[in-house]
């Protein structure tokens, strides 16, 4: 049986637990139509050659590709912004960014309408506000996620059924 992954149907987020496990999750607004990407990158080889040959004699993987999720929101809520991108914000008092450097950790899960979901155990992200102003554009919260490896050393992602 063919398994095909597409669609996204929602998108949740809380505190990495330290395992390959997640969390209890918070559900974050509808993604921008076309903004998801889910990419992993090349890994890299070396390779070894002779001079008496064209061809290497060895090729050796020497790392894995890497994962990467991005995702867009329109709804900007305080307490989503300061999630992602540190700082304070709740309820309707507005929102105020931190002052130093800020390191984001989440736990993701990525839930598609084929019936899997994108685990990220503990995810580096990294956010910012883009778009425009202007009636035909609206500014968005960007999430740029980057898997780590977890505290039990057990993995950084999955893609299981539902």
């Amino acid at each position: 049986m063919s398994n095909y992954l597409f669609s996204v149907k929602v998108v949740k987020y809380g505190t990495p637990t330290g395992l390959a496990t997640l969390p209890d999750l918070t559900t974050l607004p509808d993604t921008v139509k076309g903004s998801v990407s889910i990419d992993e990158t090349e890994g890299s080889v070396t390779k070894f050659f002779v001079d008496q040959k064209k061809e290497p004699i060895k090729v050796l993987k020497t790392e894995e590709g890497e994962l990467t999720a991005t995702l867009q929101f329109y709804d900007m809520s305080y307490a989503t912004l300061a999630a992602f991108k540190g700082g304070h914000g709740a309820g309707v008092t507005g929102y105020t960014p931190s002052t130093g450097y800020t390191l984001i950790e989440k736990a993701l899960e990525i839930e598609l309408d084929s019936g899997h979901k994108v685990n990220i155990f503990n995810a580096q992200c990294v956010s910012r506000i883009t778009g425009g102003g202007g009636r035909d554009k609206m500014l968005a919260l960007e999430i740029k996620a980057t898997p780590q490896l977890t505290a039990d050393s057990l993995g950084s992602w999955t893609i299981t059924p539902v």
